[in-house]
């Protein structure tokens, strides 16, 4: 953001420019510093070298900095000219004013704690919120726009909060509701609903770095989907973001940790693992590891600690040393570094029985029981009291001696009665081998030992370490042990001061389109200007101080007046406010490729509303993974034919090195690595796939269906139809295109009936008896022209 005023402030204006253009050479990496000088620090900057200094506060002239920024010698020019970025004037302009305005420096602002600053005119909640927002729009001479309509609010809220539009049907009970609550009614209503924690998942599964496949050449499949399944329990339940955090780093270790705990920290597990026959244990462990240190580091702190793994942070003050002290946190798990087979999952693991298999193993265990009290009597007398004592006390369990006695037996019926119990034993092995699993963190009991390694690669360790944080962030809080548990506690603690922002400005960028940080990956000495510094520590103090709760931050943000705008823009705020950093209109930007996919199927009628299981196989292109011979179930790919195929976007299968070409072409990452911000394109490509991919072909035939169902002529039906996907009505214009291209296409299938049967047999669903092939199908086109427009794959 540009400064508004004409003093020049070292966080907002010249860090910015020094971490882009000097502090590679003149920073915090002690081993990179050039002529002793760093810029970071004013006392370095001060200080007198060979009779100059660098920065004299006052005076421009007697600084050495602002000599060199101007010199027309290329071999005094700083940065020199293969520096690939250089200063402009606008650069230049600042560092001078900032001298002569006394060049004082400051702590980096996101490295500062939280502190709650007092909103303009001393509101609470959404209105404190929209009294920053309107402060500062009256700083750069603007104002907002009046709220949108209701029926485009519930469309944006029912995105926002549960990832679907909104029924017809919701849409216009929320019109006629004249209550002065009734907006908050529908947020309380949509934060309520089971598919909300879908939703909230679908924002943590990029960063947790989540997949159905290990990754790699092979890439063969593994199932963690129980800890995703967690995860959707964990936002409906709006379990506080603490505890949230403490569990998925450290649930093992938290006294009497339950099964639940455990699953949680399969966020650790997420990693790839190498499973390929030539991969070094030692040397893909400290891989594991690293990608662990580097996804906390990016997830909760914003931080891209792996910078220092060979060398000091050259921006953020984090040395080497550092880097692998808090890489020993992760160091202490019982795992192989390198994938000891090839499919599924490896330990350490913990096996998930559903309710089912825990009732029938009951059933089977009680069934046993009687069986081998029925074997009592053929016994011989010598062992009937240790038997007795087997089965009765031990519940059938019988031990091994005892056992090959039963086997023993040469009586017709003993055998008979030993053959059920081996029948119902082995039954009793099956349940259990059906057993759901996810890979989960475990200690040692012998922590391993830590070594910084130079150049960060594996086999040159140095010096020992032990578990230790950044001197630059606050300590340890008093008791806790510096372990994994202890970390994860630090993380969320009320002096930490990353989590908090990082998280709120995440949330804000949720529902905003932009974190009020637009760097949202990184809070770091190089991130940009916060746009509401005051909101951004209001919101995390907020955060904070309300037990760390999301739905109700969630629900702070959306029931502002600045989220409830209207997206006009006019060319004032085009010029003034061009990427809408200062709120001056609602949020306008294309929806995330799961919603873009779930929506065509809730619009059309065939989602499967189903929450949580194994990971589902949707339509994919032909042949997808067919290439090679390591890629296990997934090789000879055949979508679901049980309904599997219409499951939200969140369920589907995902291998890390062919991502579902679906998602990804609408910027979903391929997950291989931690990724907390996706890019946002707009590509020919997307609108390719939209009108041919078969699952959007399928879903325009059955949402002509439900065209044909409301209505007796082409205005009618075309008419719901698009309400059913913008949540408004069309205006007049908009019916007569639609009807003239229903017409055409119309005519086009009268005279080609095979065409109009090859496009309604497009997908597994069955076509609705009773329509004329050719009118359904031109329906089918003019459906698919709505689930194109740039109004329903945008929340507006």
């Amino acid at each position: 953001m540009p400064a508004l005023a004409d003093d020049v402030r070292f966080n907002r204006d010249v860090r910015p420019i020094l971490a882009d253009n000097c502090l590679a050479c003149h920073g915090a990496d002690e081993a990179a510093v050039e002529a002793g000088l760093r810029l970071d620090d004013p006392e370095s900057a001060f200080a007198e070298r060979d009779g100059v200094r660098a920065i004299v506060p006052g005076d421009p002239d007697a600084s050495d900095l602002v000599r060199r920024i101007h010199a027309a010698d290329p071999e005094q020019v700083m940065p020199p000219p293969r520096h690939p970025v250089q200063l402009t004037e606008k650069d230049k302009g600042l560092l001078v004013r900032w001298i002569e305005q006394g060049a004082e420096y400051e702590g980096h602002w996101a490295f500062q704690t939280v502190e709650r600053p007092k909103a303009p005119g001393g509101g609470e909640g959404p209105a404190a919120v929209d009294a920053f927002i309107e402060k500062r729009r009256a700083e750069a001479g603007l104002d907002g726009n009046p709220p949108a309509s209701r029926e485009t609010l519930l469309r944006r809220l029912s995105l926002d909060l549960t990832g679907l539009p909104p029924s017809v049907e919701e849409v216009d009970a929320f019109v006629r509701d004249k209550r002065p609550d009734a907006y908050e009614r529908q947020v309380d209503r949509l934060l309520a609903s089971a598919h909300y924690g879908e939703r909230m998942a679908m924002w943590w599964l990029d960063g947790a770095r989540y997949a159905d496949s290990h990754g790699f050449q092979a890439d063969w499949e593994r199932y963690q989907w129980p800890w995703r399944d967690w995860v959707i329990r964990a936002f409906n339940t709006n379990q506080p973001f603490d505890e949230f955090t403490i569990e998925q780093i450290a649930g093992d270790m938290l006294p009497g940790a339950t099964e639940d705990q455990v699953v949680a920290t399969g966020f650790c597990r997420n990693h790839r693992i190498n499973t390929e026959g030539g991969a070094l244990d030692e040397e893909w462990l400290v891989e594991n590891v690293m990608d662990r240190v580097d996804t906390v580091g990016s997830v909760w702190l914003g931080l891209t600690l792996s910078c220092a793994r060979c060398h000091d942070h050259k921006y953020d003050p984090l040395t080497q040393r550092e880097f692998y002290e808090f890489f020993a946190f992760f160091h202490n798990v019982p795992e192989q570094g390198k994938g000891p087979g090839r499919q599924g999952n490896f330990e350490p693991v913990l096996k998930l029985a559903s309710p089912e298999q825990e009732a029938e193993l009951a059933r089977l265990a009680k069934e046993i029981e009687g069986s081998e009290k029925e074997l009592l009597p053929w016994l011989p007398k010598n062992l009937h009291g240790l038997a007795k004592t087997a089965f009765g006390e031990r519940g059938g369990n019988a031990d091994a001696g005892l056992k090959k006695q039963i086997q023993g037996l040469k009586q017709p019926e003993a055998q008979k009665l030993k053959k059920r119990n081996l029948e119902l034993r082995k039954k009793h092995e099956q349940v259990e081998k059906q057993f759901a699993s996810v890979m989960v963190m475990r200690e040692m009991e012998a922590p391993r030992k830590t070594f910084i390694l130079d150049r960060g690669e594996y086999q040159n360790r140095t010096e020992e370490v032990q578990a230790d944080l950044p001197a630059f962030l606050p300590p340890l809080p008093q008791g806790e042990a510096m372990n994994r548990l202890g970390l994860a506690r630090w993380l969320v603690s009320r002096e930490q001061p990353l989590t908090a922002r990082v998280q709120v400005n995440r949330l804000w960028e949720l529902v905003f389109g932009t974190g009020l940080v637009k760097s949202s990956e990184n809070l770091g000495v190089q991130a940009d200007w916060p746009s509401h510094p005051e909101l951004l520590d209001w919101l995390g103090a907020e955060f904070m101080e309300s037990g760390w709760d999301v739905k109700a931050m969630l629900k702070t943000m959306v029931m502002t007046d600045a989220y409830r705008q209207d997206v006009t823009v006019d060319s004032v705020k085009l010029e003034k406010d061009p990427d809408n950093r200062f709120l001056s209109r609602g949020p306008r930007f294309r929806v995330q490729a799961e919603i873009v996919r779930d929506q065509a199927l809730a619009i059309s009628g065939l989602l499967n509303p189903k929450l949580g299981g194994p990971s589902v196989r949707p339509y994919q292109p032909e042949g997808i993974w067919s290439e090679t011979n390591f890629y296990g179930n997934l090789r000879n790919y055949k979508h679901d034919t049980d309904g599997g195929q219409y499951r939200r976007s969140l369920y589907t299968i995902w291998k890390r090195t062919a991502a579902p070409p679906g998602m990804t072409l609408f910027d979903m990452p391929s997950r291989e690595v931690c990724v907390v911000r996706r890019s946002r394109s707009n590509t020919p490509l997307q609108a390719l796939a939209l009108m041919n991919d078969v699952t959007y072909l399928e879903a325009s035939r059955r949402f002509a269906e439900r065209m044909m169902e409301h209505g007796d002529t082409p205005e009618v039906r075309l008419a719901w139809g698009w309400k059913c996907a913008t949540a408004r009505q069309p205006d007049p214009e908009e019916v007569k295109v639609l009807v003239s291209g229903f017409e055409r296409r119309l005519e086009f299938y009268r005279q080609n009936p095979e065409e109009a049967n090859a496009l309604l047999q497009t997908g597994e669903a069955p076509v609705s008896d009773g329509h004329d092939p050719a009118e359904l199908a031109a329906m089918a086109t003019a459906a698919s022209v709505i689930l194109n427009l740039d109004e329903v794959i945008t929340k507006g």
